[in-house]
C-alpha cells in the first residue's frame, strides 16, 4: 500500500508507489526503488514534494484501497485537454480570432475524452497537481474539465430536469448531451488568456487589472465563433456567478444560471483553490473542501452539485499519513463516500514516528468512531477542524462559521 511521504522523510531503497508527475510528465515511474540520487534531486527541484511509496509491513495487515486506475484516467484526460488549451490560447494570445476550424478540432477532442471516461468511469476524483506552475491557465482547465466532466456524468437526470424546466418544454432533444459543458469547460477561462501574464505577478494586482479579470468571462464569451453552441458561451460567461447573485458579471442567482455554468463553477473554484501560483501557495484540499461545504462560500453553488461533488473527492488520500493530537500517526486506508472527512484510518506509527510492530497493530477503524482519538494535522496543515465534524452529525451555524474563520484566510485569493 502507499504511504504519502515528505521528500525529506524519504530513504534510498524505498519502492514508489505511484509515478512522480510534473506537468502531466511523468519523472520518475511507480515502482522504481529509489537511490539517493533520486531523492536528492527531488529535494533540490521540489522541496515540498509530498511521493507515495510501498510499505510491505502494512501490506500484509490489511488490504488497502486501490485508486491506481483513477489516477491513470485523470492523468490521461488532463493530459490530453492541457495540449488542447495550450494552442487555444497561443491562437488568442496572438491576436488571432478562434473560427469553425478551431471549434471543431476542440469538439473532436471532446468527444474522444467523453468516451474515454465513460469506458473508464471512476469511483474518486484525483488531481495530481504540479509542483513548478509555468502553465497555470492549461492545466487549470484541464482540471475544470475533468471534474466538470465527473459531476456531470453522475447527475445527468439533474440535469435533463433543469434544462427542461427551464426551457418549460415537456422533453428536449438531447437534454443529457454534455458535450457543450465539455466544451465550455474547456474554454471557460479563455478571457484570461491575454491576462495570463497576470498569474506571474509578484505585486497586487492595480484596479485596472482587477477590473479586466472580472470582465474575463463576457470577454471570453464574446471572442467565441457565432457558430458555437450557445450553451458553450453562456458556460462561458457565466462561470463566475454565484447561487445567491453576487457574481459577476451579470449578477444572476439560482436557476438563472446555466446548469452546466454551476457545475463548472463548482469544478473552477475548487481547482483554482488548490493551485500553486507564484503569488499564492496552493491550498490545503481538506480545508478548501470544507470552506466549499461548511464555509461561507457553500451559498456560491447549487447545493445539489456540491453534495455530488462532495461524494467524489477524496481529500485524504490513500495513504496519508495524518498526526494524531496524541503524537501517534494514522494512515487512510479507505475513502469514505458518504463522509470525504471521515475516511477509514489505521494507527500505524508511534510518538517517534516509528512502525508500530504488526502484533501491536489494532484494526481499521472509520475517523470520529473513537471520540478519544483526534486529528491535528497532514502534511503540515492544521486540519483539527475535522475533530468537530466527526464529533457530531450536525453542527450549529456557530460552530461552522468559527471553523470557517479558521479557513478563509487560505480560501480568499481563489476569487479574483
Amino acid at each position: 500500500m502507499p504511504i504519502l511521504l515528505h521528500i525529506d522523510d524519504v530513504e534510498p531503497g524505498m519502492q514508489l508507489a505511484s509515478n512522480v508527475v510534473n506537468s502531466f510528465s511523468v519523472l520518475l515511474p511507480h515502482g522504481r526503488i529509489l537511490s539517493e540520487n533520486d531523492i536528492q534531486a527531488l529535494r533540490r527541484r521540489f522541496p515540498d514534494l509530498h511521493v507515495q511509496v510501498l510499505d510491505p509491513l502494512l501490506d500484509q495487515v490489511i488490504e488497502f484501497e486501490s485508486t491506481g486506475k483513477d489516477q491513470e484516467t485523470s492523468l490521461k484526460v488532463r493530459k490530453t485537454v492541457s495540449q488542447v488549451t495550450s494552442k487555444v490560447s497561443a491562437v488568442i494570445r496572438n491576436g488571432v480570432a478562434l473560427d469553425g476550424n478551431n471549434v471543431k478540432g476542440i469538439e473532436s477532442v471532446v468527444q474522444e475524452m467523453l468516451a474515454y471516461i465513460c469506458e473508464n468511469p471512476v469511483t474518486t476524483a484525483i488531481i495530481e497537481q504540479s509542483n513548478s506552475w509555468d502553465d497555470y491557465l492549461q492545466e487549470h482547465s484541464a482540471n475544470v474539465f475533468y471534474l466538470s466532466l465527473l459531476i456531470g456524468n453522475t447527475v445527468k437526470n439533474y440535469i435533463k430536469q433543469e434544462r427542461e424546466r427551464l426551457t418549460s418544454a415537456a422533453t428536449l432533444h438531447n437534454a443529457m448531451d454534455l458535450l457543450p459543458l465539455a466544451t465550455g469547460a474547456i474554454l471557460h477561462d479563455i478571457g484570461m488568456a491575454p491576462l495570463e501574464h497576470l498569474y506571474h505577478k509578484v505585486e497586487p494586482l492595480t484596479e485596472q487589472e482587477k477590473a479586466a479579470i472580472r470582465a474575463h468571462p463576457k470577454n471570453g464569451a464574446d471572442a467565441l465563433p457565432d457558430r458555437i453552441d450557445p450553451m458553450v458561451k453562456q458556460i462561458v460567461r457565466q462561470h463566475h456567478e454565484n447561487q445567491q447573485g453576487d457574481g459577476y458579471p451579470d449578477g444572476l442567482s439560482g436557476d438563472r444560471i446555466g446548469i452546466f455554468a454551476r457545475i463548472v463553477r463548482v469544478a473552477d473554484a475548487y481547482s483554482a483553490a488548490i493551485s500553486q501560483k507564484v503569488y499564492q501557495n496552493a491550498k490545503n484540499p481538506v480545508c478548501v473542501l470544507y470552506e466549499m461545504i461548511h464555509g461561507d462560500y457553500s451559498e456560491y453553488y447549487d447545493p445539489i452539485l456540491l453534495k455530488v461533488f462532495a461524494s467524489m473527492m477524496q481529500p485524504l488520500p490513500i495513504g496519508a499519513k495524518i498526526k494524531l493530537q496524541d503524537g501517534r500517526w494514522a494512515v487512510v486506508v479507505r475513502h469514505n463516500r458518504k463522509d470525504p472527512f471521515r475516511p477509514e484510518i489505521i494507527i500505524a506509527f508511534d510518538e517517534l514516528g516509528d512502525p508500530i510492530d504488526k502484533e501491536n497493530l489494532q484494526r481499521p477503524m472509520v475517523l470520529g468512531v473513537d471520540p478519544k482519538l483526534k486529528v491535528e494535522s497532514f502534511m503540515g496543515h492544521d486540519i483539527s477542524f475535522i475533530n468537530a465534524l466527526c464529533a457530531v452529525s450536525d453542527i450549529s451555524a456557530t460552530e461552522k462559521h468559527h471553523i470557517a474563520r479558521e479557513c478563509r484566510e487560505l480560501f480568499d485569493l481563489a476569487y479574483p
